[in-house]
């Protein structure tokens, strides 16, 4: 085994990769966000959560790509964590936007029946 292969063993995972750290921070906030609606504490403000979960989201896209560009120079480091928090801060805007599609539907509907009354 030769040094390369000895060092890569040693290092945490993302060791020297800060923003693959902070890109999945914040994916995994905004998950915990979202994941307050099955423990219906995000019932009594929905707006907030579903904000606060498409703030963490937009931020963990960016620092995702921060960290897969600096995984590069790091000898391949963090560039998984990095892409984990790309996918998850996209897929958590995504259900966050269909959520608010939804709910902006819910809203037109309901307006529609009430001039029709």
């Amino acid at each position: 085994m030769n040094t390369t292969d000895e060092s890569r063993a040693e290092r945490p995972l993302a060791g020297r990769n800060g923003a693959a750290k902070v890109s999945a921070f914040f994916a995994l906030a905004a998950l915990a966000f979202l994941a307050n609606f099955a423990t219906g504490i995000a019932w009594l403000n929905p707006g907030v959560f579903v904000a606060l979960a498409m703030l963490c989201a937009v931020a963990a896209i960016p620092t995702g790509h921060i960290a897969r560009f600096r995984g590069r120079r790091l000898d391949g480091e963090g560039r998984g964590l990095a892409l984990a928090g790309i996918l998850t801060g996209w897929l958590t805007l995504f259900v966050c936007l269909l959520a608010l599609l939804a709910f902006l539907g819910l809203v037109a509907g309901l307006a529609v029946l009430v001039d029709n009354t």
